[in-house]
């Protein structure tokens, strides 16, 4: 009997607070979506960067470990340091003019006129309309021998014969720059608008009675109000442009120079079954957007505090 009583004292059953009920049972409830990610995300990863360090072809079943040799052979090709510059000239200025344009489409649309809904609703077009649908007609557009655009600059003098936008260095990129700028920027223009109708109507009104300009109150009230949301908006931008490979594939599949490295990387691992140079174009994609996500979780915390 008194061994029993020494058991019990020694180790006493604790009780779950219920705080600990609740975080055991919404662990249960995030464990199917936490599977899902890992079988979906976790697992490509691991498996893309293991790849990258084998002579990985579909049709030679011996895959030797080659350590660094693909991440040598990648950084010493002309094309991808060439994809590179592209995926930055790409994002960077591509989320600059998105940015600029939505900004400038915001504040038109959060003023009050007549047919503003309809307004709204024809500028979020490029956003809803389905990707191939809006490459297809911007390819229609571009087209060397009667595409619209080509028409017209003729028409207007601007040009002497027609131009393969799309088949020229340069061109064909500013051109597939163009079509990534069009059907971006509703997404920051949402975003601003969002941003702006939080702003309290009464700074206005003060500016406006004390006598501020159009510009003073743009500089003074506008942008110091938005400057949280056009950092997020900003850094959003170059992550999802940064992503881009819809338009660029559809429009161009890579040529005249327009290889960003997701099309670079896909080519290489689907059209020439690279599958281990892929890998290595994948892992370096992935670092790229490490960095951006940690500025953007850095620039989340700061806000936040």
């Amino acid at each position: 009997m008194k061994e029993k009583t020494v058991l019990t004292t020694l180790s006493p059953r604790k009780s779950l607070t219920m705080e600990q009920k609740d975080n055991r049972i919404g662990l249960l409830f995030l464990a199917p979506a936490i599977a899902v990610l890992v079988i979906i995300v976790a697992y490509p990863v691991i498996y893309s960067f293991t790849m990258s360090f084998f002579r990985w072809r579909p049709i030679d079943p011996n895959r030797p470990f080659v350590a660094w040799t693909n991440y040598l052979r990648v950084f010493t090709d002309e094309r991808f340091m060439l994809s590179i510059r592209n995926t930055f000239v790409y994002a960077l200025v591509g989320s600059f003019f998105k940015v600029v344009i939505g900004l400038g489409l915001a504040i038109m649309m959060n003023r009050k006129f007549k047919g503003r809904s309809i307004a709204r609703a024809l500028l979020m077009l490029p956003w809803v309309l389905p990707v191939t649908a809006s490459v297809t007609v911007w390819n229609w557009m571009f087209d060397g021998m009667y595409g619209i655009i080509n028409v017209l600059l003729f028409r207007l003098g601007f040009i002497d014969s027609y131009v393969n936008f799309l088949g020229q260095k340069g061109l064909a990129l500013a051109s597939v720059l163009i079509v990534g700028i069009w059907m971006g920027y509703p997404q920051m223009m949402m975003m601003l608008l969002a941003g702006l109708q939080a702003i309290p109507t009464e700074m206005y009104e003060a500016a406006k009675v004390e006598g501020a300009n159009v510009f003073q109150i743009f500089f003074r009230i506008t942008l110091p109000s938005l400057a949280n949301i056009l950092q997020m908006a900003i850094i959003l931008s170059i992550i999802w442009t940064f992503n881009a490979f819809n338009v660029i594939w559809l429009m161009t599949r890579g040529g005249s120079g327009t290889h960003t490295m997701n099309t670079l990387a896909y080519e290489f691992s689907f059209v020439n079954m690279r599958y281990d140079l892929g890998a290595a174009m994948s892992v370096t994609i992935l670092i790229f957007l490490a960095v951006f996500l940690y500025i953007h979780s850095r620039m989340t915390h700061k806000k936040e505090a």
